[in-house]
């Protein structure tokens, strides 16, 4: 495990959330980064309504939702799946959500946030972890978004 991932290990507080990271880190496997045939959603039952798996599409980037998780959904009150993520937020949110899908992609290394927000006329609170995935294991085209709501 390198110092980054250590790193939002020893930030992230809900308990879900440290065991993705933790598989993620394991399936690497010694690489920069895993590859989406590395996970199986079997070993991921604790997890599903809390992730959302994500294309990177390029020129212009935009972030394609496979499947949004089910949690996620109660949270944010609306679907993504088979929906670019520019359809589905308000401007305000997708550019907060764009720049930390960015990041993570363009550094090929996990992201972590915990964020209150304003959102759709209520303050939301969740902790969020970017976890970028290779279909080939050179480049990050997919992301793993596990979030957990009100960690409190």
């Amino acid at each position: 495990m390198d110092d980054h991932v250590a790193g939002i290990l020893a930030k992230a507080e809900h308990p879900v959330l440290k065991r993705v990271i933790a598989l993620w880190d394991a399936k690497r496997a010694g690489r920069k980064l895993p590859l989406r045939r590395d996970f199986d959603p079997t070993e991921m039952t604790y997890a599903l309504g809390d992730l959302s798996l994500f294309d990177v599409v390029e020129n212009p980037r935009r972030f394609w939702c496979r499947l949004d998780g089910t949690r996620q959904v109660d949270l944010f009150g609306v679907d993504c799946t088979r929906r670019y993520l520019d359809e589905c937020f308000p401007p305000d949110y997708y550019a907060l959500a764009y720049a930390s899908f960015s990041t993570t992609v363009d550094e090929g290394r996990p992201g972590y946030y915990q964020r209150q927000i304003p959102y759709a006329g209520s303050i939301i609170r969740y902790e969020a972890a970017m976890l970028p995935l290779s279909r080939s294991g050179d480049k990050a085209d997919m992301l793993m978004v596990a979030l957990t709501p009100h960690w409190d």
